[in-house]
Parts: C-alpha cells; structure tokens; sequence
C-alpha cells in the first residue's frame, strides 16, 4: 500500500540502508483533542476512514501532526508537553506520530532510512483527512530531528497527489545520510515541502563529528540561534557524537544542543497567548554568524520589516532565508537581546587581550565578550562590540550599572614583534548598550581609565549607564 523502495547498493553507499517491512516498524497515529487529552484515540490509514470517524477527529479544526526523532516516541513526555501547549492555544487535531520501533534501529542508519516508509505512511492519512473535507492549508507538521524528514518525506509524496500542507516546522532537522553531499544521500526536508517550511538549527554539523543537526539552510525561513553550532549551557562533546549516531548509544550532554530547537518551540507555544511575554526576536545577518557575534547586524529598532519571532509565530514571518539570534543558557531560554559598545579613547595603546562587560541586575549578571574588527587586539580609536542576553522583564529600567574589564595577554605575546605597547592604558571615551526596540543606555564620560587590580593581568571599572544619554 506505501509502494517500494530502492535498495541501496552497499558498494556505493555502505551506510545506506531500506526501510523494514510496516509490519515491523509497527507505526501508530493517535489522536488528541480537547475532549481526550489524556486517553489517547488511535487511528489507522486506509480503513475507510472508519477510526477516524470514531475519533474526536473534527475535519474543519486545525491539524497539528507532532513526529519524534531517533530513539524517541510518541508517548515521550515532551511530545504530550507539547501537544497539551498547543490544545492550550486553540481547538484542534493533535495527532502524535508514533514510529518508535522504526527509530530504535538497530543504528541510526536503520532509523534514518524508516523515515521514508513513516512519511508515506503518514501522507497516506493526510489524505484520508483531506478526503473528510480537512484542509491541507489548516495541516501543521512538527518533526524533530529524524521527524523531520518525516514530515519532508510526507510533504514529497503529498505533492505528486496536488495535496500541499499549509506549514512544516523542522526542529533541528538530522545531518546523517541528510547532508546531500554524497549522491547516495537520503532527501531532507525541504521549502517545497509545504506552502510554508521554518527550521531551527541548533546542532549544527559542518563535518560528520560536529553535531546532530543540519546546519545548511533548507526551509523558507531557517533560524539559527546562538550560531546554531553550540547553545549556551550545553556542554561540548564532540567526539561521542558520531558514536552515538551510528551505535544507537545517548545521553544528555551529547543531544543536549539538539534538544534545544524542541525545548525553544515549546517556551515559544507558552509566549504566543501573552502580550508582554518574552518573544524570540530573530533578524538577517547577511555577513553570517561570526559578523552577527560582532553586532554588526543587531538592530536597534525592531519593526515588522526587519525582525520576526522563531518559534510557533514564525508563520507571521515577511522575511525569508536564514535568521539569527542569541538566547539564554537555561530555561527561560528567551531574554532581552542586548549590544554593547565601547568607544575606545586615541590614548588607549595598541595591546592585545580581551574587553568585557558585566552587566549587574540583582542576582544575575549578563557577561558581553567584546570584540573589535582586528580581534584580540585593541587601539586607540577602535569600537568594540559584542551581544549577550539579560533576564526578561516588561519594565525598562533607567539606571545600569557595569563593569567593563581588559585580560591583558601581554606575557604571552611579542610585543616588539606586534608593534604593541608595554605600558598598558585602557581609556574608555564611551559605553552604550542597546536592545531591539529602541532603547540605549550611555555613559559618556571622556577619557576614563581602567585601574589595574592587584595581582592579575586585569584591567577594570564600574560605570552607571542612562538611558537616553546625551553623549
């Protein structure tokens, strides 16, 4: 009923596998609504539609279709968190797609290759809705990791029926046998996937070792917090992962970055009924992530033209191609987007080391790598800039107080190799700090020296900033 598929030659693509027989794979649809959060309903494709009568199924509600990745399954507890959320936001059809035993493997390679019989068969039961007079347009297809391609897979055979869903959303979608570098490469999620197609990466692999994720952009709209490589409050275990992907083995430090694009979508779900919750704002860098880091692309002033929110409101999106933003490193992961600048003095030497800012508010501190446009190395007459992410809250405060702080790297640098100096003086002319909807804090005092502190190669001074200095 879900047609063939070919069978790799092992010669060409040794990793390559077919997808086992839908007996095996044993792939379960249940449905969740308002009236049965708890019990869920199952349902069957090519029955005549009979399960689906009997369900809670209503055709002219909105459709959301969660699919889980490697590993997972459709009773994990972040698929129901999930499905509950949404519930929470409107009345409509949640269906978890439950392919557990086709992603346990054996190896992920078995896994990845099962993504292609679960998308036929999930594009089977699109059209069993369709045919009760569902609207594809009102279709919502959530996949995670290998879930995904599932959704892509589904979206593919949809499309040779004339059938397009209205949205697919690509959490992290998975790099193995995806990355369309070998000619043996399974297909992944795509923008033709759907009339809509967001992605957010957050473990992105460049080469095989690197992560779990995709890191190309493949959607309409590809969001990259944080870079999309290495979150914050993840901790990096590069060389497990490629053990991990193909051996089946996990644990949390290694899918700690995957994880992420899920746990984002979910507190985007929570923000969405609340006007003056935090909102992941995100925004084009075309110079790419390392420029971003810079704060080259930050804008000071968000509008509708030049930043959207990543998460459930991405389909109110006008901008398309990839996006970036930065975000906290534990739960709320959402913050007030902040740049930092700092108008170096003429007096400051050439020196080489490291400016920072910290950021005091109660209990938290916000910590702002500067950089300059030579690196590590500062003069005077240079700007330095960097971003972080500080605790949300509605209010704006008038008054910051920071501290702005130089690491000297002069013991291990050849000053008279450089040019640089060896008497070290930081004179600051200017520090500002912004945030993306129009606020600035300054101080603008000239020609301010950091005082060396005793013992250590840092240089450091406090400053209260204004907001709405006249500098």
């Amino acid at each position: 009923m879900v047609g063939c598929f070919p069978i790799p030659r092992s010669s060409y693509s040794p990793l390559m596998k077919s997808p086992q027989s839908p007996d095996i794979v044993d792939t379960k649809f249940l449905v969740m609504t308002r009236q049965n959060r708890s019990d869920l309903i199952l349902v069957k494709y090519g029955d005549r539609h009979v399960s689906m009568n009997n369900s809670n199924f209503k055709p002219e509600r909105p459709t959301k279709i969660i699919i889980h990745g490697f590993k997972g399954s459709g009773h994990d507890k972040v698929a129901k968190l999930l499905g509950n959320a949404l519930l929470d936001l409107e009345d409509a059809n949640v269906i978890f797609v439950d392919w557990e035993k086709g992603a346990a493997g054996p190896g992920y390679a078995l896994a990845a290759a099962n993504t292609q019989l679960i998308g036929r068969q999930l594009a089977i039961l699109i059209t069993d809705m369709v045919a009760l007079n569902g609207d594809p347009a009102m279709i919502h297809m959530i996949g995670f990791s290998l879930g995904a391609h599932v959704a892509g897979f589904a979206g593919k055979a949809l499309k040779l029926l004339d059938i397009r869903v209205g949205r697919i959303t690509g959490l992290d979608p998975a790099s193995p046998l995806f990355r369309q570098m070998l000619s043996a490469s399974l297909l992944s999620l795509s923008a033709d996937d759907a009339a809509f197609v967001d992605v957010v990466h957050t473990d992105g692999a460049r080469i095989w070792s690197e992560g779990f994720g995709l890191f190309n952009p493949i959607g309409d709209v590809d969001y990259f917090p944080n870079g999309g490589l290495d979150q914050p409050g993840c901790e990096q275990v590069r060389g497990s992962v490629i053990v991990s992907r193909f051996e089946g083995t996990m644990n949390s430090s290694v899918v700690c970055n995957h994880l992420r694009a899920l746990q984002f979508f979910l507190e985007s779900l929570k923000a969405v009924s609340d006007p003056d919750a935090c909102q992941f704002t995100a925004f084009p860098c075309p110079t790419g992530w390392s420029m971003f880091q810079k704060g080259e692309c930050f804008p000071t002033n968000c509008t509708d033209s030049n930043c959207v929110t990543m998460g459930f409101a991405a389909s109110q999106s006008k901008l398309r191609g990839p996006l970036y933003l930065t975000t906290r490193d534990s739960s709320p992961f959402c913050g007030r987007q902040l740049k930092a600048s700092v108008l170096l003095s003429p007096k400051t030497s050439k020196l080489r080391g490291y400016l920072q800012i910290s950021l005091e508010d109660g209990d938290n501190t916000t910590n702002f790598k500067l950089r300059t446009k030579h690196m590590d190395y500062i003069s005077g007459g240079l700007q330095a800039e960097g971003l972080s992410v500080a605790r949300y809250e509605k209010s704006v405060q008038k008054h910051l107080n920071v501290e702005l702080s130089f690491q000297s790297l002069a013991y291990q640098t050849e000053n008279e190799k450089y040019g640089l100096n060896s008497i070290i003086d930081v004179v600051v002319d200017r520090i500002s700090i912004f945030d993306t909807e129009g606020n600035v804090w300054s101080n603008c005092t000239e020609n301010s020296n950091l005082i060396h502190v005793d013992g250590t190669t840092i240089y450091a001074q406090t400053y209260s900033l204004s907001l709405f200095a006249a500098c």
